[in-house]
C-alpha cells in the first residue's frame, strides 16, 4: 500500500534527488495533487474528530495514534473545489455550476456537427412510431438525418405519421409532471419507476384502446375530440384509471397502476373529496376490476359503498331526476351526470344480486329509465343507444328476483309468474335485436337474465309438489335452465380475444357463474323422474365448452403473468371442476393412475392423507371412501353462493 499522504511526507524530505516529475493521468490527478500539500489538511479520520496533530509512524498507512490505539487508520479525503475550465482564452464565472458549463460544451459540439453536414435531398418515408411508449405524439414533420440503406417498410396511414425525434415543445413534460402529480397525491412512498416510463404516445394508445372497451362499460365514455392532455389536466383520477383498465398487455403495468389508484382514491376519500372525476374514475376501476383483483386489496362490495356514499353526497340522484327545461336538457354536462349515475345504479345492481349478503341490489325506477331514453336520444356517443336497454334488463332481473323469492308458493301461480317473466324477456329481446349485433355484452347480459329466470324458478319450494303436473313443470324448469345455460356458453364461444381483453366485470361473473350453474347441473341437483344428468351428457357439455373458451381466450405474453392473469385463472379453475365432475363421489383417482390431485395452486395433494392408519391384521382396511375433493380443497364447494368470488379468485 501507498499509504496517506502525511505518511509519505517524510520520505519525500529525506530524498531530495531530482525527480523529473510526469504528468498526471485523469485517474490519479486527485491523488497527486494531494500529496504535494502539508498540514494538517488530510489527518486521519480519528485524528480530526479529536482535532489532534496527525504524526505518521514508522508502519505504512498507520499514523502513531492508531497505532498506539490498535484501530484502522481511515484516510481522510479532502473536499477541494475543482479547477476552473477555460474557453476561448476567457475565464468562466466561478458562480457558474459545472453542469452549465457541460451543457454549454455539448452545445458547441452539437452546433458544429450540424454545422458540417449539408441538407438531405428529400425527406424520407420513416415508419410510425406510434408503439413506441415514451414518444410523444406529435404532427410536426422535420428533415431525419441521413441514413444507411435498409429494406424498404411500408409507409404507415397518414393520420399517424410521427417523426422518430418529434421536436420538444411546451406538452412535453406533461406526462412526467401529471405522474408528479399522482406521487403528491399517493403520499405514500414513491411512484413506481415502470409508471413512469408511461409517456405521452404510449397514454395515448391506450386511451384509444379505452374507447374500444368502453362498449363494454357504456356509462363512461370519453368524447371524441378528448386527449390524453386533455385528460391530465382536467381529470387525474379518470386518466389513471382508463391507464389502469386498458394496460392489460402487460399484468405487471396493470398490476401496478391499480395499486397506485387504490393509495390515491383512498387518501382522496379520506381527504372528503367529492367530485366527477373522482366518482368516475373508480366506476371505470371497478368495471375491469376482475384483471386486478387481488386478496389482500379492497373488497368490490366496499368500493361500491364508496361510489353510492359520493354520489349520494354530490346529490347526483336530485340532479338526475330534477325536471329541466328543454335548454338545460342539451347541456353535456347533464348528460356526462347522467350517465355515471346510470353506471354507479348498474354495477350496484348487477353485483348486488350476486353478492346480496354484502352489497344490497340498487332499484331502477322509471325516472332513470327516461333519463337513459333521453341520452339515447341525443346519441352523444355510439354506446349510449344500448343504455334504455340495459335498464330494462336490469329492472327484468330485480322483477325475477323480487316475484320469485326463497319461499314457498303454489305450482299454479310459479307457472303463470314463469310465463308472464319468460314473454316479458322475449319482448326485451325483439326490442334489442338490432343493438346486439353491435355489442356483445349486450349479448350476455340478457341471456343471463335468462338463466336466472330459470335458475330461480328451478330452485323455488313448490307446496303442492305431490299434484301429478307438478314434476313435469319442475322438470321443464331445469331443461330450459339447461338449454339456456348451452345458449349462452354457444354464444360465448364466437368471441374474439380482443373482445374477451375488452369484458367487464358484470359479464366475466356471469360467465363465472353460468359455468357453475352447469355444473351444479350435474351434481347437486335434487332426484326429479325424467332427469338423468349422464343422459343428458352434463359433462361432455362442460368439457366442450370449456375446451371451447380456453382456446379462444388470450393467453399470457410474458411468463411472470401466468398466476395473475385472469383467463389463466379460468383454465386452472375449471380444470378443478372438470375433475370433480369426472369423479364426484371421490372413490377413485382423477387422475386415473395415482393417487394425486392437481390443485389450482400447481400442487399436488395426496388422495391417501385424511385415509386412517394401516391395522396390522388389515381388518376394516380399504372399506373407508376416499376423501372428497371438497375435503381436499374447503374452498371448492360450488354449493356456495359465493363461489363464483371464488371463481374469479382462481379459488386462492
Amino acid at each position: 500500500m501507498l499509504g496517506l499522504p502525511h505518511m509519505r511526507a517524510g520520505a519525500e524530505k529525506a530524498d531530495t534527488s531530482p525527480v523529473v516529475s510526469e504528468p498526471p493521468s485523469s485517474s490519479n490527478f486527485a491523488m497527486d495533487t494531494r500529496e504535494g500539500r502539508v498540514g494538517n489538511a488530510f489527518a486521519c479520520e480519528r485524528c480530526r474528530k479529536h482535532k489532534v496533530r496527525c504524526v505518521p509512524s514508522d508502519t505504512a498507512s498507520l499514523c502513531q495514534r492508531c497505532q498506539k490505539a490498535r484501530v484502522e487508520c481511515i484516510e481522510h479525503v479532502a473536499r477541494r473545489r475543482p479547477a476552473k475550465s477555460r474557453s476561448d482564452g476567457h475565464r468562466s464565472d466561478s458562480h457558474t455550476p459545472n453542469r452549465t458549463r457541460e451543457f454549454d460544451k455539448k452545445l458547441d459540439k452539437l452546433s458544429a456537427i450540424v454545422a458540417s453536414m449539408g441538407p438531405s435531398a428529400s425527406p424520407s418515408n420513416l415508419p410510425s412510431m406510434a408503439t413506441l411508449p415514451s414518444q410523444r405524439s406529435d404532427g410536426s414533420q422535420h428533415t431525419p438525418t441521413p441514413a444507411p440503406a435498409a429494406p424498404q417498410l411500408a409507409p404507415a396511414p397518414a393520420v399517424l405519421k410521427n417523426p422518430i425525434l418529434p421536436a420538444p415543445d411546451v406538452n412535453s413534460g406533461d406526462s412526467l409532471a401529471f405522474w408528479d402529480s399522482i406521487d403528491t397525491m399517493a403520499c405514500v412512498g414513491r411512484l413506481d419507476p415502470v409508471i413512469r416510463t408511461i409517456g405521452l404516445v404510449h397514454m395515448q394508445m391506450l386511451l384509444e384502446t379505452y374507447r374500444v372497451m368502453v362498449d363494454s362499460f357504456p356509462f363512461v365514455p370519453l368524447p371524441k375530440d378528448c386527449s390524453c392532455q386533455d385528460l391530465i389536466h382536467q381529470r387525474p383520477i379518470l386518466m389513471l384509471a382508463v391507464l389502469t383498465v386498458s394496460s392489460h398487455d402487460s399484468a405487471r403495468l396493470q398490476t401496478t397502476l391499480s395499486r397506485e389508484l387504490r393509495k390515491v382514491v383512498m387518501i382522496r376519500v379520506m381527504n372528503g373529496d367529492k367530485s366527477l372525476d373522482l366518482l368516475q374514475g373508480l366506476l371505470v376501476f371497478i368495471a375491469w376490476h376482475h384483471r386486478y383483483m387481488e386478496v389482500q386489496s379492497i373488497s368490490i362490495s366496499m368500493l361500491l359503498q364508496i361510489c353510492i356514499s359520493i354520489a349520494h353526497d354530490m346529490g347526483l340522484e336530485k340532479e338526475a331526476n330534477a325536471i329541466r327545461s328543454p335548454l338545460h336538457k342539451d347541456n353535456p354536462r347533464e348528460r356526462e351526470i347522467k350517465r355515471t349515475y346510470l353506471g354507479c345504479c348498474f354495477l350496484v345492481s348487477n353485483i348486488g344480486l350476486m353478492n346480496q349478503a354484502k352489497l344490497q341490489p340498487s332499484s331502477f325506477s322509471s325516472t332513470l329509465r327516461a333519463q337513459a331514453s333521453e341520452i339515447a336520444v341525443v346519441w352523444e356517443h355510439k354506446s349510449d343507444a344500448v343504455l334504455p336497454i340495459l335498464v330494462d334488463i336490469c329492472q327484468y332481473m330485480e322483477d325475477v328476483n323480487e316475484t320469485l323469492r326463497d319461499q314457498p308458493e303454489h305450482a299454479l301461480v310459479a307457472r303463470s309468474q314463469v310465463k308472464r317473466l319468460s314473454d316479458k324477456w322475449e319482448s326485451i329481446q325483439a326490442a334489442s335485436k338490432l343493438q346486439a349485433k353491435d355489442f356483445k355484452s349486450l349479448q350476455w347480459l340478457l341471456l343471463a337474465a335468462r338463466i336466472r329466470l330459470y335458475r330461480t324458478a328451478s330452485a323455488v319450494e313448490l307446496v303442492d309438489r305431490d299434484t301429478p303436473w307438478v314434476n313435469g313443470f319442475r322438470l321443464s324448469l331445469r331443461v330450459n335452465c339447461l338449454r339456456s345455460i348451452e345458449t349462452f356458453l354457444d354464444n360465448s364461444t364466437q368471441m374474439s380475444s380482443g373482445q374477451y381483453e375488452a369484458t367487464s366485470i358484470v359479464d366475466w361473473l356471469n360467465l363465472a357463474s353460468t359455468m357453475t350453474n352447469l355444473s351444479q347441473l350435474a351434481l347437486q341437483m335434487l332426484p326429479l323422474p325424467g332427469w338423468d344428468p349422464n343422459e343428458l351428457q352434463i359433462v361432455n357439455t362442460f368439457e366442450y365448452f370449456r375446451d371451447q373458451l380456453c382456446s379462444r381466450m388470450p393467453h399470457p405474453r410474458e411468463a411472470s403473468d401466468v398466476d395473475n392473469d385472469v383467463f389463466e385463472r379460468f383454465r386452472r379453475t375449471t380444470a378443478v371442476i372438470m375433475t370433480a365432475l369426472r369423479d364426484p363421489l371421490g372413490r377413485g383417482s382423477p387422475n386415473a393412475g395415482t393417487f394425486e390431485l392437481a390443485t389450482g395452486s400447481g400442487r399436488t395433494v395426496s388422495l391417501l392423507q385424511d385415509l386412517p392408519s394401516l391395522k396390522p391384521n388389515g381388518v376394516g382396511n380399504g372399506t373407508e371412501r376416499l376423501p372428497s375433493l371438497r375435503q381436499i380443497n374447503p374452498s371448492f364447494d360450488i354449493s356456495k353462493s359465493d363461489f363464483h368470488w371464488r371463481f374469479l379468485m382462481g379459488m386462492n
